[in-house]
């Protein structure tokens, strides 16, 4: 007689059930995961911008002011007093400026001393003559950012494509990419930093979908008119910015004591994306600011390539993540904070001025 033997195994219908529930559980730890690693690129970001921190308040330890930026090519857009102390091809001379921001300055104090002497070995912060747009691809001894050294074995605008961890948040990918639609940098790709001074509430370019008069504190340079246009609320070309950072520092450096806000309450560096800033440079003086008259996380809802063909700079030199909910801010004492996107504007405008005096309820 036959005997049939018995095999252990799964019906189509169990193993169908069995894939069903693993991709259930998979769908279920999916989400967990992806917030666990985004909770790592967030603390490691707050880290960069704690290290960036550190670094300027050494730097102003040791030297009583805070890093400074010296301006750009074009003097003659920039106010009356900053034209009469700057190089204007006149026999009277002047500031001739070497366009280095205020990121480069601080290099040694961020563990970067090869790279800064590098740049110093190269001409960055010689004076010769001004930072020239024309020098890009050219670059001629003594020009500040578009120098080479004397024997041609280094050239500064190549060094301003070095990419450095510390200045890019781990959460945004195009950090990671050359900027060569930069101004005044014209298809030459530079580095780009996730982290910029805080300029102030400057109302720039007085773009009126920015505009907030009806605001308390209204944004812009309200007691300093322009010695051009005293209608003029847009400080962002001369020394009257009410922030630590702006390109003309160098004219008028910004010491510790004038930030009677209080050292807590007076943000000095903030986050942006690059992708969605064409001033990024990471060690270029109109590369390295941003203002609080620009609501957080501006023109996020567009797609990054609505933004980079536009001119109209302006609405995009705001503070900006990739980090759900805020934005990161470094204080001068040094502290990091997440500012959420529902912060109220005139609280968080008032954080971005060291010497406002504004008294409003609401906390950050």
């Amino acid at each position: 007689m036959s005997r049939r033997i018995a095999r252990a195994g799964f019906t189509l219908v169990e193993l169908l059930v069995v894939i069903a529930i693993i991709g259930i559980l998979v769908a279920l730890l999916l989400p967990a995961v992806q917030a666990a690693r985004e909770a790592a690129r967030r603390s490691q970001c707050s880290n960069n911008l704690k290290n960036l921190g550190l670094g300027v308040l050494n730097y102003e330890s040791s030297q009583k002011i805070f890093p400074t930026s010296e301006g750009w090519d074009n003097t003659s857009a920039d106010e009356k007093n900053v034209q009469a102390a700057t190089y204007s091809g006149s026999n009277t001379g002047g500031k001739i400026l070497s366009g280095k921001g205020w990121i480069l300055t601080i290099l040694p104090q961020l563990e970067e001393g090869g790279l800064y002497d590098r740049f110093k070995a190269g001409g960055a912060f010689d004076r010769k003559g001004p930072f020239r747009q024309g020098f890009i691809n050219s670059p001629k001894p003594g020009f500040g950012l578009t120098s080479m050294s004397a024997d041609g074995s280094i050239r500064v605008p190549d060094l301003m494509k070095t990419q450095l961890t510390v200045l890019q948040c781990p959460s945004d990918e195009t950090v990671r990419q050359l900027n060569t639609t930069h101004f005044q940098w014209p298809g030459f790709g530079v580095a780009r930093t996730s982290y910029t001074g805080v300029l102030g509430d400057t109302w720039l370019e007085e773009e009126p979908l920015l505009g907030n008069d009806l605001s308390i504190y209204p944004s812009g340079s309200r007691d300093k008119p322009d010695p051009v246009n005293a209608g003029n609320r847009d400080c962002h070309r001369g020394t009257r910015c009410a922030g630590i950072f702006f390109r003309n520092t160098w004219l008028k450096p910004i010491k510790m004591g004038q930030i009677t806000d209080g050292t807590s309450k007076t943000f000095m560096i903030g986050e942006d994306v690059p992708g969605y800033n064409r001033h990024s440079a990471a060690f270029y003086s109109n590369g390295d600011w941003c203002s609080c008259n620009v609501p957080l996380n501006h023109l996020m809802n567009l797609n990054v390539e609505d933004v980079v063909g536009d001119n109209n700079w302006g609405p995009q030199q705001g503070f900006r993540s990739r980090h759900p909910g805020g934005v990161h801010f470094c204080a001068c004492d040094g502290s990091v904070r997440f500012i959420a996107d529902s912060s109220d504007n005139t609280a968080f405008r008032s954080h971005c001025t060291r010497d406002g005096g504004e008294t409003v309820s609401e906390s950050l």
